[in-house]
């Protein structure tokens, strides 16, 4: 609330200086600005915290979309005869099947195959674990990149004359 004071101060009424009235807006202004400063100081942190927390949201998924998006396309290319996958998660209590890596680490398992050109037939079929999809993904491309290069050292040695033992 601000109390308007008429003062008369003589002949000089009116020229003898800034009035209570301006001083009193000046010091109801302050204080408003440092409560506004406060309470910035108090909010900001939260709504950058909400903000990054969603920035970072969307980039997870954005990531888990192109992370299937990057194995189809590698795949493509690493089989052209054709491809298929399939991927069981596994709850912390489900049992898992043998051979599963032990601890709580992998819940993912995806078990893909590739086709044989001739008569569309499987003619690998492996299986990867993970604890996420999209490093099933990745795990599977790395597993067909590790059998490409074995094919092209098998290649190379036969067509060099050399024998590859069978073990």
């Amino acid at each position: 609330m601000l109390l308007y004071l008429i003062q008369d101060v003589g002949p000089y009424r009116g020229h003898g200086g800034p009035s209570l009235t301006v001083l009193g807006l000046l010091v109801v202004g302050a204080c408003a600005g440092a409560a506004a400063v406060k309470l910035a100081d108090a909010l900001l942190p939260r709504f950058r915290r909400s903000l990054r927390a969603r920035l970072q949201r969307r980039r997870r998924v954005r990531d888990r979309a192109n992370a299937e998006r990057r194995a189809r396309a590698l795949m493509s290319e690493l089989c052209p005869q054709g491809w298929r996958a399939q991927i069981m998660l596994f709850e912390a209590g489900d049992e898992l099947p043998p051979g599963a890596p032990a601890g709580d680490v992998a819940r993912v398992a995806l078990d893909w195959a590739e086709l044989d050109s001739e008569q569309g037939r499987t003619a690998v079929v492996r299986r990867v674990w993970a604890p996420t999809i999209a490093d099933a993904l990745d795990a599977m491309v790395a597993d067909r990149r590790t059998d490409e290069t074995l094919e092209q050292i098998e290649r190379g040695a036969f067509a060099d004359g050399g024998l590859w033992p069978d073990v």
